[in-house]
């Protein structure tokens, strides 16, 4: 609930402009994607997260683990 709140917050963080400034054109276009189904619905939202993972596989943080002591 948190994370829904901070994303459905009016202000901005960071401009448009600055991202496109330091992201790809790709990645900023999915970036959008995300902002279009945050404002539409959950189930968009959960298309989003399917569609991007098989796009952007998540990173596994090895570092993270080792300091957490999960070996999973």
């Amino acid at each position: 609930m948190r994370f829904w709140w901070q994303l459905g917050m009016p202000y901005q963080e960071v401009l448009l402009a600055q991202l496109s400034l330091n992201v790809r054109k790709s990645k900023l276009d999915v970036l959008e994607r995300l902002i279009r189904a945050i404002r539409t619905s959950h189930d968009e939202i959960d298309a989003w997260v399917a569609t991007a993972q098989d796009t952007f596989p998540v990173i596994q943080d090895r570092g993270f683990r080792a300091a957490s002591g999960d070996d999973g």
